[in-house]
């Protein structure tokens, strides 16, 4: 998978909104995919305790939603947690997870916005670009935007609007659940984000291919942690043989 080298990655939000206005009119916001077979997401987990990000990617044929390939990376956090620019806290890690895809995907699904974002620039418009591939957005919590909370019973839904301008979707995946919050990101047009991600979704509230993209990250989360407290413990029970052998 090619990446495009747009620009670097800043570690203030000053500098990554600068970048935010210098892109976002890059977007491209029709669909440019002839065939979608193969459909990757991607979703993070966070480590507070050492700054890091751990990711994981995860490939599935479409609409089927079995598995073809799964890939883990970690990273260090270089730019602060604000909502609006997720591309740069989350960006090069997700970036790295995907560069190790065996595979390449028809489209990419992100564990956040695309153009439901006060730029029309979320994460997966962002990353979108940087990858030159079809991407589409779905989130847990709303970034702003004007909406209204669609019905209670599953499958009910609601345009989301930035500025007066259509940029995704309200959804409702299952009854009496908060809904989750569908924007298309780049080469992917409205109504197509939708569809794509009705499709994917099963019993859950989130879609699939991003719940097993989160359920992997956060297990390799948990397994590095695991790792270095062994790694930790054998180091300090060295450390106390070498002091008693001293005395």
């Amino acid at each position: 998978m090619q990446i495009k080298e747009l620009h670097n990655w800043p570690t203030n939000p000053q500098d990554a909104e600068i970048i935010q206005n210098q892109f976002c009119d890059f977007v491209i916001k029709e669909s440019c995919f002839d065939k979608l077979d193969l459909l990757t997401a991607v979703d993070t987990a966070y480590d507070s305790d050492l700054n890091v990000l751990y990711a994981a990617a995860v490939t599935m044929k479409y609409p089927e939603l079995t598995e073809i390939e799964k890939v883990l990376a970690r990273a260090d956090i270089t730019c602060p947690y604000v909502p609006s620019l997720l591309a740069f806290r989350e960006g090069p890690v997700i970036l790295k997870v995907l560069s190790r895809l065996k595979t390449t995907p028809d489209m990419v699904m992100f564990a956040g916005h695309g153009r439901a974002h006060p730029l029309s620039f979320g994460m997966a418009s962002h990353l979108g670009l940087l990858l030159n591939m079809p991407s589409i957005g779905c989130a847990r919590k709303s970034l702003g935007g004007q909406y209204d909370l669609p019905g209670n019973e599953s499958g009910q839904y609601n345009i989301l609007t930035v500025s007066n301008i259509e940029c995704g979707y309200v959804y409702r995946s299952r009854t009496g659940v908060n809904p989750i919050y569908i924007s298309p990101g780049h080469k992917c047009n409205l109504e197509d984000s939708l569809k794509i991600v009705i499709n994917c979704l099963e019993k859950y509230r989130i879609p699939q291919p991003l719940r097993l993209a989160h359920l992997y990250a956060n297990k390799f989360r948990r397994a590095s942690i695991r790792k270095q407290l062994t790694n930790n413990n054998i180091a300090n029970n060295s450390n106390q043989k070498r002091e008693t052998l001293s005395r």
